[in-house]
Protein backbone atom coordinates (compact mmCIF):
# COMPACT_ATOMS: atom_id res chain seq x y z
CA UNK A 1 0.00 0.00 0.00
CA UNK A 2 1.25 3.62 -0.84
CA UNK A 3 2.21 5.70 2.01
CA UNK A 4 0.40 8.94 2.83
CA UNK A 5 1.69 12.13 1.71
CA UNK A 6 -0.09 15.09 3.23
CA UNK A 7 -0.23 18.50 1.52
CA UNK A 8 2.38 20.56 3.20
CA UNK A 9 0.13 24.01 3.50
CA UNK A 10 -2.82 22.02 4.57
CA UNK A 11 -0.77 20.60 7.59
CA UNK A 12 0.93 23.86 8.20
CA UNK A 13 -2.66 25.27 9.01
CA UNK A 14 -3.54 21.78 11.44
CA UNK A 15 -5.61 20.41 8.41
CA UNK A 16 -4.93 16.89 6.94
CA UNK A 17 -5.43 16.62 3.14
CA UNK A 18 -4.02 14.19 0.35
CA UNK A 19 -1.20 15.77 -1.90
CA UNK A 20 -1.91 15.58 -5.80
CA UNK A 21 1.33 17.36 -6.99
CA UNK A 22 4.97 17.29 -5.53
CA UNK A 23 7.13 20.86 -6.04
CA UNK A 24 10.21 19.84 -6.48
CA UNK A 25 11.98 23.42 -5.98
CA UNK A 26 10.11 23.34 -2.60
CA UNK A 27 10.25 19.66 -1.36
CA UNK A 28 6.76 19.62 -0.61
CA UNK A 29 3.42 18.20 -1.49
CA UNK A 30 0.19 20.14 -2.42
CA UNK A 31 -3.17 19.14 -2.92
CA UNK A 32 -5.61 21.09 -5.58
CA UNK A 33 -6.34 24.12 -3.59
CA UNK A 34 -3.15 24.99 -2.77
CA UNK A 35 -1.64 24.06 -5.90
CA UNK A 36 -3.37 26.64 -8.00
CA UNK A 37 -2.59 29.04 -4.94
CA UNK A 38 1.36 28.57 -5.11
CA UNK A 39 1.01 28.41 -8.85
CA UNK A 40 -0.49 32.27 -8.76
CA UNK A 41 2.18 33.04 -6.65
CA UNK A 42 4.89 35.30 -8.71
CA UNK A 43 8.00 33.56 -6.47
CA UNK A 44 7.02 30.50 -7.22
CA UNK A 45 5.06 30.66 -10.22
CA UNK A 46 7.87 28.65 -12.05
CA UNK A 47 8.38 26.51 -10.16
CA UNK A 48 8.20 22.68 -11.29
CA UNK A 49 5.08 20.51 -10.20
CA UNK A 50 4.59 16.90 -10.88
CA UNK A 51 1.86 14.06 -10.19
CA UNK A 52 2.16 12.37 -6.64
CA UNK A 53 2.36 9.21 -8.62
CA UNK A 54 4.99 10.33 -10.76
CA UNK A 55 6.80 11.86 -7.12
CA UNK A 56 6.55 7.99 -5.46
CA UNK A 57 9.01 7.27 -8.34
CA UNK A 58 11.30 8.77 -7.59
CA UNK A 59 11.09 9.25 -3.90
CA UNK A 60 13.62 7.04 -2.67
CA UNK A 61 15.75 8.13 -4.85
CA UNK A 62 19.34 9.00 -2.31
CA UNK A 63 20.28 12.81 -3.64
CA UNK A 64 22.32 14.35 -1.44
CA UNK A 65 22.37 17.80 -1.57
CA UNK A 66 23.90 18.74 1.56
CA UNK A 67 28.30 19.02 1.92
CA UNK A 68 29.71 16.27 3.77
CA UNK A 69 32.22 18.40 5.14
CA UNK A 70 30.31 21.66 6.79
CA UNK A 71 26.57 20.34 6.77
CA UNK A 72 25.08 23.47 4.63
CA UNK A 73 23.21 23.46 1.24
CA UNK A 74 25.25 22.62 -1.78
CA UNK A 75 25.02 25.89 -4.01
CA UNK A 76 27.87 26.88 -6.21
CA UNK A 77 30.06 24.30 -8.43
CA UNK A 78 33.94 24.54 -8.71
CA UNK A 79 34.88 23.59 -12.63
CA UNK A 80 38.03 23.49 -11.44
CA UNK A 81 37.70 20.81 -9.16
CA UNK A 82 34.63 19.30 -10.71
CA UNK A 83 32.78 19.60 -7.56
CA UNK A 84 29.63 20.59 -5.79
CA UNK A 85 30.39 23.05 -2.88
CA UNK A 86 28.80 24.81 -0.20
CA UNK A 87 29.14 28.43 0.31
CA UNK A 88 31.72 27.63 3.63
CA UNK A 89 33.69 25.65 1.25
CA UNK A 90 34.37 28.93 -1.04
CA UNK A 91 36.91 29.76 1.91
CA UNK A 92 38.44 26.87 2.84
CA UNK A 93 39.40 24.37 -0.08
CA UNK A 94 38.60 26.49 -3.01
CA UNK A 95 39.91 29.78 -2.04
CA UNK A 96 41.97 30.35 -4.75
CA UNK A 97 39.37 28.75 -7.24
CA UNK A 98 37.32 32.22 -7.55
CA UNK A 99 37.65 32.07 -11.32
CA UNK A 100 36.46 28.69 -11.69
CA UNK A 101 32.99 28.97 -9.46
CA UNK A 102 29.42 29.27 -10.62
CA UNK A 103 26.29 28.97 -9.47
CA UNK A 104 24.65 25.24 -8.68
CA UNK A 105 21.73 25.90 -10.70
CA UNK A 106 23.84 26.98 -13.95
CA UNK A 107 25.26 23.92 -13.57
CA UNK A 108 22.93 21.47 -13.73
CA UNK A 109 20.68 23.17 -16.67
CA UNK A 110 20.05 21.41 -19.26
CA UNK A 111 21.27 18.26 -17.18
CA UNK A 112 18.26 15.77 -18.66
CA UNK A 113 19.86 16.72 -22.05
CA UNK A 114 23.33 16.63 -21.24
CA UNK A 115 26.44 14.57 -22.43
CA UNK A 116 26.74 13.52 -18.40
CA UNK A 117 23.10 12.42 -18.03
CA UNK A 118 23.00 10.48 -21.53
CA UNK A 119 26.75 8.54 -20.51
CA UNK A 120 25.62 7.95 -17.02
CA UNK A 121 22.17 5.96 -19.06
CA UNK A 122 24.66 4.45 -21.17
CA UNK A 123 26.91 3.21 -18.31
CA UNK A 124 23.93 1.59 -16.71
CA UNK A 125 22.53 0.14 -19.55
CA UNK A 126 26.29 -1.26 -20.73
CA UNK A 127 26.68 -2.36 -16.82
CA UNK A 128 23.41 -4.25 -17.07
CA UNK A 129 24.89 -5.91 -19.93
CA UNK A 130 27.95 -6.71 -19.01
CA UNK A 131 26.79 -8.22 -15.48
CA UNK A 132 24.27 -10.56 -17.80
CA UNK A 133 27.70 -11.09 -20.01
CA UNK A 134 29.30 -12.43 -16.96
CA UNK A 135 26.44 -14.21 -15.21
CA UNK A 136 26.06 -16.21 -18.50
CA UNK A 137 30.16 -16.64 -18.41
CA UNK A 138 30.08 -18.07 -14.43
CA UNK A 139 27.48 -20.50 -15.52
CA UNK A 140 29.18 -21.40 -18.71
CA UNK A 141 31.87 -22.21 -16.01
CA UNK A 142 29.92 -23.92 -13.80
CA UNK A 143 28.99 -26.49 -16.44
CA UNK A 144 32.44 -26.86 -17.39
CA UNK A 145 33.24 -27.61 -14.02
CA UNK A 146 30.67 -29.86 -13.78
CA UNK A 147 32.30 -31.43 -16.84
CA UNK A 148 35.68 -31.77 -15.76
CA UNK A 149 34.04 -33.54 -12.32
CA UNK A 150 32.93 -36.07 -14.50
CA UNK A 151 36.28 -36.84 -17.01
CA UNK A 152 38.37 -36.87 -13.93
CA UNK A 153 35.99 -39.65 -12.11
CA UNK A 154 35.91 -41.15 -15.45
CA UNK A 155 39.75 -41.04 -15.43
CA UNK A 156 40.46 -42.19 -11.95
CA UNK A 157 37.66 -45.31 -12.49
CA UNK A 158 39.50 -45.86 -15.58
CA UNK A 159 43.30 -45.53 -14.05
CA UNK A 160 42.04 -47.87 -11.46
CA UNK A 161 40.64 -50.51 -13.89
CA UNK A 162 43.88 -50.59 -15.50
CA UNK A 163 45.66 -50.81 -12.29
CA UNK A 164 43.52 -53.68 -11.26
CA UNK A 165 43.61 -55.46 -14.42
CA UNK A 166 47.76 -54.69 -14.70
CA UNK A 167 48.19 -56.80 -10.88
CA UNK A 168 45.43 -58.98 -11.76
CA UNK A 169 47.93 -60.22 -14.99
CA UNK A 170 51.06 -59.69 -12.71
CA UNK A 171 49.28 -62.19 -9.89
CA UNK A 172 48.25 -65.05 -12.36
CA UNK A 173 51.57 -64.70 -13.98
CA UNK A 174 53.50 -65.29 -10.66
CA UNK A 175 50.63 -68.09 -9.25
CA UNK A 176 51.59 -69.73 -12.48
CA UNK A 177 55.63 -69.31 -11.74
CA UNK A 178 54.42 -70.91 -8.49
CA UNK A 179 53.08 -73.43 -9.54
CA UNK A 180 55.69 -74.51 -12.01
CA UNK A 181 58.52 -73.94 -9.76
CA UNK A 182 55.84 -75.91 -6.91
CA UNK A 183 55.73 -78.79 -9.08
CA UNK A 184 59.06 -79.15 -10.39
CA UNK A 185 60.68 -79.46 -6.92
CA UNK A 186 58.03 -81.39 -5.87
CA UNK A 187 59.15 -84.67 -9.28
CA UNK A 188 62.78 -83.88 -7.99
CA UNK A 189 61.80 -84.80 -4.34
CA UNK A 190 59.52 -87.58 -5.86
CA UNK A 191 62.71 -89.17 -8.12
CA UNK A 192 64.90 -89.55 -5.57
CA UNK A 193 62.08 -90.88 -3.43
CA UNK A 194 61.43 -93.78 -6.04
CA UNK A 195 65.09 -94.56 -6.02
CA UNK A 196 65.59 -94.97 -2.35
CA UNK A 197 62.10 -97.55 -2.05
CA UNK A 198 63.83 -99.93 -4.87
CA UNK A 199 67.24 -99.84 -3.12
CA UNK A 200 65.23 -100.06 0.17
CA UNK A 201 63.65 -103.26 -1.28
CA UNK A 202 66.79 -104.59 -2.52
CA UNK A 203 68.42 -104.47 0.35
CA UNK A 204 65.51 -105.80 2.44
CA UNK A 205 65.93 -108.57 -0.40
CA UNK A 206 69.62 -109.35 0.61
CA UNK A 207 68.94 -109.12 4.12
CA UNK A 208 66.12 -112.26 3.87
CA UNK A 209 68.49 -114.12 1.79
CA UNK A 210 71.26 -113.55 4.48
CA UNK A 211 68.83 -114.73 6.89
CA UNK A 212 67.62 -117.53 5.24
CA UNK A 213 71.05 -118.95 4.49
CA UNK A 214 72.13 -118.63 8.51
CA UNK A 215 69.21 -121.02 8.79
CA UNK A 216 69.30 -123.91 6.35
CA UNK A 217 72.43 -123.63 4.18
CA UNK A 218 76.05 -125.44 4.35
CA UNK A 219 79.05 -123.72 5.79
CA UNK A 220 80.80 -123.84 2.19
CA UNK A 221 77.28 -122.02 0.60
CA UNK A 222 76.72 -119.25 3.48
CA UNK A 223 80.76 -118.34 3.43
CA UNK A 224 80.71 -117.87 -0.59
CA UNK A 225 77.37 -116.14 -0.21
CA UNK A 226 78.61 -113.98 2.37
CA UNK A 227 81.41 -112.21 1.06
CA UNK A 228 78.90 -111.70 -2.53
CA UNK A 229 76.30 -110.55 -0.32
CA UNK A 230 78.70 -107.90 1.16
CA UNK A 231 79.95 -106.52 -2.16
CA UNK A 232 75.90 -106.63 -3.45
CA UNK A 233 75.27 -104.24 -0.11
CA UNK A 234 78.41 -101.89 -0.86
CA UNK A 235 77.52 -101.55 -4.61
CA UNK A 236 73.92 -100.63 -3.64
CA UNK A 237 75.27 -98.25 -0.49
CA UNK A 238 77.66 -96.58 -3.40
CA UNK A 239 75.01 -96.17 -5.97
CA UNK A 240 72.60 -94.30 -3.03
CA UNK A 241 75.83 -92.48 -1.80
CA UNK A 242 76.29 -91.05 -5.90
CA UNK A 243 72.54 -90.40 -6.14
CA UNK A 244 72.47 -88.08 -3.11
CA UNK A 245 75.02 -86.42 -4.40
CA UNK A 246 72.70 -84.40 -6.62
CA UNK A 247 70.09 -84.12 -4.45
CA UNK A 248 69.03 -80.55 -3.09
CA UNK A 249 66.37 -78.90 -0.65
CA UNK A 250 64.50 -76.30 -2.02
CA UNK A 251 63.05 -73.70 -0.10
CA UNK A 252 60.10 -71.00 -1.98
CA UNK A 253 59.83 -67.76 -0.90
CA UNK A 254 58.80 -65.14 -3.11
CA UNK A 255 60.27 -61.51 -4.05
CA UNK A 256 58.28 -58.49 -3.96
CA UNK A 257 58.77 -55.97 -6.42
CA UNK A 258 60.13 -52.57 -5.44
CA UNK A 259 57.65 -50.62 -7.35
CA UNK A 260 54.66 -52.54 -5.74
CA UNK A 261 56.31 -52.37 -1.88
CA UNK A 262 57.18 -48.60 -2.91
CA UNK A 263 53.36 -48.10 -4.18
CA UNK A 264 52.43 -49.62 -0.67
CA UNK A 265 55.09 -47.64 1.90
CA UNK A 266 55.54 -44.71 -0.37
CA UNK A 267 52.39 -43.26 -2.65
CA UNK A 268 50.07 -42.18 -0.57
CA UNK A 269 47.74 -40.31 -2.81
CA UNK A 270 46.14 -41.84 -5.60
CA UNK A 271 46.24 -38.31 -7.48
CA UNK A 272 46.15 -34.34 -6.80
CA UNK A 273 43.42 -32.57 -7.26
CA UNK A 274 45.15 -29.22 -9.03
CA UNK A 275 43.38 -25.96 -9.68
CA UNK A 276 45.13 -23.58 -11.96
CA UNK A 277 43.28 -19.85 -11.99
CA UNK A 278 43.35 -17.75 -14.92
CA UNK A 279 41.90 -13.80 -15.29
CA UNK A 280 38.41 -14.85 -16.48
CA UNK A 281 37.43 -12.96 -20.01
CA UNK A 282 34.17 -11.10 -19.32
CA UNK A 283 33.43 -7.76 -21.08
CA UNK A 284 32.94 -5.88 -17.61
CA UNK A 285 34.73 -3.49 -16.98
CA UNK A 286 34.67 -0.51 -14.01
CA UNK A 287 32.75 2.11 -15.15
CA UNK A 288 33.12 6.08 -14.02
CA UNK A 289 29.69 7.19 -13.16
CA UNK A 290 29.30 10.92 -12.87
CA UNK A 291 27.03 12.50 -10.44
CA UNK A 292 23.83 13.23 -12.77
CA UNK A 293 22.91 16.45 -11.26
CA UNK A 294 26.15 18.29 -12.09
CA UNK A 295 26.79 18.55 -15.74
CA UNK A 296 30.38 17.05 -16.71
CA UNK A 297 31.38 16.68 -19.91
CA UNK A 298 32.89 13.72 -20.41
CA UNK A 299 35.03 14.41 -23.27
CA UNK A 300 37.22 17.88 -22.77
CA UNK A 301 38.63 19.78 -25.30
CA UNK A 302 42.22 20.26 -25.22
CA UNK A 303 42.43 23.80 -26.56
CA UNK A 304 39.73 24.47 -23.32
CA UNK A 305 42.63 23.47 -20.73
CA UNK A 306 44.96 26.19 -19.27
CA UNK A 307 47.78 26.41 -16.58
CA UNK A 308 48.08 28.52 -13.61
CA UNK A 309 51.61 28.07 -11.31
CA UNK A 310 51.05 27.62 -8.25
CA UNK A 311 54.48 26.88 -7.38
CA UNK A 312 58.17 26.80 -8.29
CA UNK A 313 60.63 24.78 -6.35
CA UNK A 314 64.12 23.72 -7.17
CA UNK A 315 65.21 20.45 -4.39
CA UNK A 316 69.09 20.34 -3.21
CA UNK A 317 70.74 18.58 -0.79
CA UNK A 318 73.71 19.77 0.32
CA UNK A 319 73.86 22.42 -1.90
CA UNK A 320 73.87 19.21 -4.90
CA UNK A 321 71.57 19.71 -7.57
CA UNK A 322 69.59 16.32 -8.33
CA UNK A 323 68.87 14.47 -11.34
CA UNK A 324 65.39 13.82 -11.28
CA UNK A 325 64.13 10.08 -12.76
CA UNK A 326 60.20 9.86 -10.65
CA UNK A 327 57.80 12.06 -8.81
CA UNK A 328 54.63 11.92 -6.99
CA UNK A 329 52.12 13.69 -5.16
CA UNK A 330 51.07 12.00 -1.88
CA UNK A 331 47.44 11.83 -0.54
CA UNK A 332 48.42 14.85 1.96
CA UNK A 333 49.84 16.90 -0.86
CA UNK A 334 53.60 16.36 -0.42
CA UNK A 335 55.98 15.47 -3.27
CA UNK A 336 57.87 12.69 -3.51
CA UNK A 337 60.46 12.03 -5.60
CA UNK A 338 63.49 9.64 -6.82
CA UNK A 339 66.36 10.72 -7.76
CA UNK A 340 70.38 9.55 -8.49
CA UNK A 341 72.22 10.69 -5.48
CA UNK A 342 74.13 8.31 -4.94
CA UNK A 343 72.17 6.92 -2.10
CA UNK A 344 69.29 4.47 -2.12
CA UNK A 345 66.51 6.90 -1.00
CA UNK A 346 63.65 8.72 -2.22
CA UNK A 347 63.23 12.31 -1.21
CA UNK A 348 60.22 14.09 0.20
CA UNK A 349 59.18 17.13 0.11
CA UNK A 350 55.79 19.74 1.43
CA UNK A 351 54.23 21.41 -1.10
CA UNK A 352 55.67 24.26 -0.42
CA UNK A 353 58.95 22.94 -1.05
CA UNK A 354 60.66 22.31 1.87
CA UNK A 355 62.66 19.06 2.62
CA UNK A 356 60.41 16.54 5.23
CA UNK A 357 62.13 13.30 5.22
CA UNK A 358 64.31 10.46 3.11
CA UNK A 359 62.82 7.58 2.49
CA UNK A 360 65.66 4.31 2.60
CA UNK A 361 64.61 2.13 -0.46
CA UNK A 362 66.93 -1.27 -1.33
CA UNK A 363 68.35 0.10 -4.26
CA UNK A 364 68.47 3.00 -6.85
CA UNK A 365 65.05 4.15 -7.84
CA UNK A 366 64.26 4.74 -10.91
CA UNK A 367 60.49 5.70 -10.80
CA UNK A 368 57.34 5.56 -8.46
CA UNK A 369 54.07 5.50 -8.32
CA UNK A 370 50.91 5.73 -6.00
CA UNK A 371 48.73 3.11 -5.01
CA UNK A 372 47.05 4.65 -1.91
CA UNK A 373 46.92 6.43 0.78
CA UNK A 374 50.19 4.92 2.60
CA UNK A 375 51.61 2.61 0.17
CA UNK A 376 53.50 3.20 -3.45
CA UNK A 377 55.32 1.22 -5.80
CA UNK A 378 58.93 1.74 -7.11
CA UNK A 379 60.92 0.15 -10.12
CA UNK A 380 65.03 -0.37 -9.51
CA UNK A 381 65.54 -0.31 -13.44
CA UNK A 382 68.74 -2.85 -13.90
CA UNK A 383 68.44 -4.70 -10.51
CA UNK A 384 65.58 -6.14 -12.32
CA UNK A 385 62.70 -5.60 -9.68
CA UNK A 386 59.91 -3.78 -8.22
CA UNK A 387 59.36 -3.22 -4.37
CA UNK A 388 55.55 -2.10 -3.11
CA UNK A 389 56.48 0.26 -0.02
CA UNK A 390 54.16 1.31 3.33
CA UNK A 391 55.87 4.78 3.66
CA UNK A 392 53.85 5.12 6.70
CA UNK A 393 55.39 2.02 8.29
CA UNK A 394 58.79 2.27 6.31
CA UNK A 395 58.51 -1.61 5.56
CA UNK A 396 58.71 -2.86 1.95
CA UNK A 397 55.38 -5.32 1.46
CA UNK A 398 56.00 -7.25 -1.66
CA UNK A 399 59.12 -7.76 -3.78
CA UNK A 400 58.40 -8.40 -7.49
CA UNK A 401 61.08 -9.66 -9.46
CA UNK A 402 61.43 -9.72 -12.87
CA UNK A 403 63.47 -10.99 -15.58
CA UNK A 404 64.85 -7.49 -17.30
CA UNK A 405 65.19 -4.33 -16.21
CA UNK A 406 62.26 -2.41 -15.04
CA UNK A 407 61.36 1.59 -15.94
CA UNK A 408 58.13 3.24 -16.39
CA UNK A 409 55.45 2.46 -13.33
CA UNK A 410 52.01 2.91 -13.13
CA UNK A 411 49.12 1.71 -10.89
CA UNK A 412 45.41 1.88 -11.71
CA UNK A 413 42.37 -0.33 -10.55
CA UNK A 414 44.55 -2.64 -8.38
CA UNK A 415 46.91 -3.68 -10.99
CA UNK A 416 50.54 -2.80 -11.30
CA UNK A 417 51.72 -1.69 -15.20
CA UNK A 418 55.62 -2.20 -15.54
CA UNK A 419 57.82 -1.39 -18.80
CA UNK A 420 60.13 -4.40 -18.56
CA UNK A 421 63.11 -4.40 -21.11
CA UNK A 422 62.21 -1.54 -23.07
CA UNK A 423 60.05 -4.27 -25.46
CA UNK A 424 56.81 -4.95 -22.87
CA UNK A 425 54.67 -4.05 -20.35
CA UNK A 426 54.25 -6.73 -17.52
CA UNK A 427 50.48 -6.67 -15.62
CA UNK A 428 51.22 -7.47 -12.28
CA UNK A 429 48.24 -7.78 -9.53
CA UNK A 430 49.32 -6.69 -5.80
CA UNK A 431 50.40 -10.27 -5.48
CA UNK A 432 52.68 -10.06 -7.88
CA UNK A 433 51.36 -12.79 -10.01
CA UNK A 434 51.78 -11.60 -13.71
CA UNK A 435 48.02 -10.96 -15.69
CA UNK A 436 49.45 -10.19 -18.97
CA UNK A 437 51.99 -9.08 -21.47
CA UNK A 438 51.55 -6.57 -23.79
CA UNK A 439 54.74 -6.00 -26.53
CA UNK A 440 55.53 -2.56 -27.30
CA UNK A 441 58.40 -0.62 -28.92
CA UNK A 442 61.61 -1.60 -27.98
CA UNK A 443 62.83 1.94 -26.67
CA UNK A 444 59.41 2.54 -24.23
CA UNK A 445 60.31 4.14 -20.76
CA UNK A 446 57.37 6.08 -18.93
CA UNK A 447 53.74 5.13 -18.66
CA UNK A 448 50.46 5.93 -17.59
CA UNK A 449 47.20 4.10 -17.08
CA UNK A 450 43.52 5.17 -16.69
CA UNK A 451 40.42 2.51 -16.45
CA UNK A 452 41.39 0.58 -19.61
CA UNK A 453 43.83 2.46 -21.75
CA UNK A 454 48.15 2.40 -21.05
CA UNK A 455 49.91 5.15 -22.40
CA UNK A 456 53.70 5.18 -23.04
CA UNK A 457 56.73 7.36 -24.58
CA UNK A 458 58.95 6.07 -27.06
CA UNK A 459 61.67 8.94 -26.93
CA UNK A 460 63.76 7.13 -29.67
CA UNK A 461 60.97 7.26 -32.68
CA UNK A 462 59.72 10.61 -30.51
CA UNK A 463 56.13 8.58 -30.72
CA UNK A 464 53.29 9.10 -27.96
CA UNK A 465 51.62 5.35 -27.87
CA UNK A 466 48.14 4.50 -26.51
CA UNK A 467 46.86 1.06 -26.25
CA UNK A 468 44.15 -0.80 -24.25
CA UNK A 469 45.26 -2.94 -21.32
CA UNK A 470 44.53 -5.85 -23.30
CA UNK A 471 47.38 -4.85 -25.76
CA UNK A 472 45.10 -3.46 -28.46
CA UNK A 473 46.66 -0.40 -29.80
CA UNK A 474 44.14 2.82 -30.20
CA UNK A 475 46.86 5.38 -31.63
CA UNK A 476 50.40 7.17 -32.13
CA UNK A 477 51.28 10.09 -32.02
CA UNK A 478 53.82 11.99 -33.58
CA UNK A 479 54.55 15.83 -34.82
CA UNK A 480 57.80 17.78 -34.80
CA UNK A 481 56.84 19.66 -32.27
CA UNK A 482 57.60 16.75 -29.41
CA UNK A 483 61.29 15.37 -29.65
CA UNK A 484 62.54 12.58 -27.15
CA UNK A 485 59.06 12.68 -24.87
CA UNK A 486 59.70 11.48 -21.38
CA UNK A 487 57.27 11.77 -18.58
CA UNK A 488 53.00 11.59 -19.23
CA UNK A 489 50.28 11.61 -17.62
CA UNK A 490 46.63 11.82 -18.02
CA UNK A 491 43.70 13.32 -16.83
CA UNK A 492 40.21 12.32 -15.69
CA UNK A 493 38.92 12.80 -19.37
CA UNK A 494 41.62 10.58 -20.70
CA UNK A 495 43.41 13.37 -22.10
CA UNK A 496 47.00 13.08 -21.75
CA UNK A 497 50.23 15.09 -21.25
CA UNK A 498 53.94 14.69 -22.13
CA UNK A 499 56.84 16.55 -21.89
CA UNK A 500 59.83 16.52 -24.93
CA UNK A 501 63.12 16.52 -23.10
CA UNK A 502 64.64 17.74 -26.41
CA UNK A 503 61.99 20.26 -27.72
CA UNK A 504 61.80 21.86 -24.21
CA UNK A 505 57.59 21.47 -24.08
CA UNK A 506 55.13 20.42 -22.05
CA UNK A 507 51.93 19.25 -24.64
CA UNK A 508 48.45 18.12 -24.20
CA UNK A 509 47.04 15.57 -26.68
CA UNK A 510 43.16 15.09 -26.82
CA UNK A 511 41.87 11.56 -26.21
CA UNK A 512 41.78 10.22 -29.48
CA UNK A 513 45.35 11.27 -30.30
CA UNK A 514 43.98 13.59 -32.92
CA UNK A 515 44.53 17.35 -31.48
CA UNK A 516 47.55 18.82 -29.38
CA UNK A 517 48.66 21.78 -27.56
CA UNK A 518 51.49 23.45 -26.64
CA UNK A 519 50.90 24.44 -22.85
CA UNK A 520 54.74 25.07 -21.72
CA UNK A 521 57.55 25.86 -23.36
CA UNK A 522 61.39 26.68 -22.29
CA UNK A 523 60.32 30.41 -22.34
CA UNK A 524 58.52 29.10 -19.28
CA UNK A 525 61.69 27.53 -17.58
CA UNK A 526 61.78 24.05 -19.31
CA UNK A 527 64.82 22.69 -19.51
CA UNK A 528 65.25 19.56 -20.17
CA UNK A 529 61.67 18.32 -18.74
CA UNK A 530 61.80 14.88 -17.88
CA UNK A 531 58.88 13.45 -15.61
CA UNK A 532 55.48 14.59 -14.92
CA UNK A 533 52.65 13.23 -12.47
CA UNK A 534 49.01 14.43 -12.33
CA UNK A 535 46.59 14.35 -9.63
CA UNK A 536 43.18 14.02 -11.00
CA UNK A 537 41.39 14.58 -7.74
CA UNK A 538 43.18 17.74 -7.08
CA UNK A 539 44.10 18.83 -10.92
CA UNK A 540 47.65 18.92 -9.60
CA UNK A 541 50.01 18.94 -12.20
CA UNK A 542 53.89 18.56 -11.33
CA UNK A 543 56.59 19.17 -13.94
CA UNK A 544 60.18 18.29 -13.62
CA UNK A 545 63.12 19.59 -14.82
CA UNK A 546 65.83 16.37 -15.27
CA UNK A 547 68.82 18.23 -14.11
CA UNK A 548 68.72 21.26 -12.20
CA UNK A 549 66.00 20.18 -9.67
CA UNK A 550 63.57 22.38 -10.78
CA UNK A 551 59.62 21.70 -9.93
CA UNK A 552 56.62 23.56 -11.23
CA UNK A 553 53.49 22.50 -9.58
CA UNK A 554 50.46 23.62 -11.90
CA UNK A 555 46.67 24.02 -11.34
CA UNK A 556 45.04 22.34 -14.23
CA UNK A 557 42.05 24.68 -15.55
CA UNK A 558 39.31 23.62 -18.31
CA UNK A 559 36.78 26.56 -19.30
Amino acid sequence: MASFIPCGPCGHDGNTQNAEKWCTDCNEGFCNVCEKAHMSLRITRDHNLILIEDYRKIENVNVCVQCEEHGSNLEMYCKRHEKAICIACLTTNHKDCSDAIIPLAEAAKNVKTSTALADLEHTISETLVNIQKCRNDREAATEQIEIQEKIIKKRIFDTRKTINKHLDDLERKLLNELTTVHTSCKSKYRTIQNQLNEKEKEIKRLQEQTSQLKRFAPDLQVFLRTHQINKEIQDEVKSITNALLFVSNYNIDIEIHQGITSLLKDVDYFARVKIDKSTITCPFKDEKIDQAQIQVQTKRSVHNTKLLLRKKIRIEQKGKTMDITGCAILANGNLLFAVKIWKNVLMEYDKDGLFVRNIPVSGEPWDLTVIDTDQIAVSYNDLNYIEVIDIKKMVVLNTMTLKYNCRGISYSDGKIYVVVDGRRIVVLDMEGTKLNTIKCDMNAFHIATIDDRIYYTAPISNTVKCYTTGGNRIWNFKDKSLTTPGGIATDSAKNVFVVGIRSNNLMILQDDGTVSKTLLTKADGLDKPARLYYNTETNILLVCNKCDGTIFSYSVMFD
